[in-house]
């Protein structure tokens, strides 16, 4: 199995920022989980002042940006803050649903440490916005674009309409199993099943924003094998006639 070089998770770099497609399993900032890998350690070996401006949970892939000095860290940081950088995630959750520039906005609060749920009277303001991308007989796959940034918000949010996303067990999901689209599907009696979508269907597909100069910049991030095998058997055994 070949070893993941930091070189090709790069999707863009100049004198300012770099701009990476995280892998699922392995988390943003600093692992200190014995053996645990993240990014921040491998991006610090390629370029010892990089600085992680966001960060994504450890099952999901897709597009961090970060920053090769203090002063443009500070600048992109403050960008975070005031929603000027614009994230789109895609996602494949369960059921048929046909989204329209849908805004869900249910106030979330975070419950222990690896949950968030919806709360009206004491969460706070949550808004994400959400387009179906394209539909099959059982499975959406979606857009979500957070407005606010709260802790697991889309999954929070997606849950709470009753389309939680496809693996994402913590908040109702369920595993994707080939053989749940597959018609006589014959699984190797020696083996159990294995699926083809074990972890939540959640990938941060991409950043835009302007430079500070006015420019404008935009990336995009494609998907892991896991989520594209997922939607090329989908599509050839979910589709709608």
């Amino acid at each position: 199995m070949k070893t993941l070089q930091i070189k090709d998770l790069i999707l863009y770099e100049d004198d300012r920022i770099i701009v990476f497609n995280k892998p699922t399993g392995i988390t943003s900032e600093k692992d200190n989980a014995p053996g645990g890998v993240s990014l921040f350690d491998m991006a610090k070996k390629y370029c010892p002042q990089v600085m992680l401006c966001h960060r994504l949970d450890k099952e999901t892939s897709g597009v961090i940006l970060a920053a090769k000095s203090e002063d443009d860290y500070r600048t992109f940081s403050i960008m975070f803050q005031k929603r000027e950088i614009h994230k789109e995630y895609h996602a494949i959750v369960e059921g048929v649903r046909k989204f329209e520039n849908t805004m869900i906005n249910f106030p979330l609060t975070k419950k222990g440490t690896f949950r968030a749920v919806v709360d009206k009277k004491e969460g706070k303001r949550a808004e994400t916005i959400v387009d179906t991308i394209e539909h099959f007989k059982h499975y959406t796959l979606i857009k979500a674009q957070p407005i606010s940034g709260r802790f697991h918000q889309i999954r929070a949010h997606l849950t709470a309409v009753g389309c939680p996303l496809v693996g994402d067990v913590l908040y109702g999901g369920k595993p994707f199993f080939l053989s749940q689209v597959k018609r006589k599907y014959n699984p190797n009696k020696d083996e159990e099943e294995s699926p083809i979508m074990g972890r939540a269907a959640l990938h941060s597909y991409s950043l835009k924003f302007e430079y500070p100069e006015g420019k404008e910049f935009i990336v995009n991030a494609p998907y892991p094998k896991d989520f594209e095998t997922t939607l090329k058997l989908l599509r050839k055994f979910d589709f709608i006639n």
